[in-house]
């Protein structure tokens, strides 16, 4: 306790620190700190005198029972979403860059001149885009809650980065490819 008489030693810093109960990371007291942190391992249980209190090591409901292990599989099914998405519009940003070109030079500048099986081409290479926007955007939330919940953190880590990097790399392969062909 501090004195608003300065004649009075203060503590430093350094000394009030010292003070402190040590903790595993500077941030430690934020993640322990929030309502329930740490309750996971608890279940409520009869107490002998017919009120309810803690039971150590009980989960599921069931009480004496394990405390499982968090399952990878939210952040594997991430990833694999996030792939599945950046191949199929990378292999539509490439196929419809490859023909675009070459389909105008020899029809004309503007969509309704191009054949009609370029037309439903393109437009269901479009639609693919669109859906694996979809996927790739369900990806980034999956990975999301599976880095923030510890359940596969670093399958959704990677799923975050291919979900956002992959349109990118579509449009570049877009853009790059219709240049080259035209």
């Amino acid at each position: 306790m501090t004195s608003t008489d300065f004649t009075y030693p203060q503590p430093t810093d350094d000394e009030l620190a010292a003070q402190q109960p040590r903790s595993p990371s500077p941030h430690a007291p934020l993640i322990y700190s929030s309502p329930g942190a740490g309750l996971e391992q608890y279940e409520r249980a009869p107490h002998p005198s017919g009120a309810a209190g803690p039971v150590a090591g009980a989960s599921g409901g069931v009480a004496g029972a394990p405390v499982s292990a968090k399952s990878p599989t939210l952040g594997k099914t991430a990833l694999v979403l996030a792939l599945i998405a950046a191949v199929l519009t990378l292999v539509a940003s490439a196929i419809l860059g490859a023909t675009l070109g070459p389909t105008e030079a020899a029809s004309g500048y503007y969509f309704a001149d191009v054949p009609e099986w370029y037309q439903s081409l393109a437009t269901g290479l479009v639609v693919l885009q669109v859906l694996c926007a979809g996927v790739g955007i369900t990806a980034i939330i999956m990975g999301i809650v599976s880095a923030a919940t510890a359940r596969g953190r670093t399958f959704g880590i990677i799923a975050i980065a291919a979900a956002a990097i992959a349109p990118l790399l579509s449009f570049g392969t877009f853009v790059a490819l219709s240049f080259a062909f035209a």
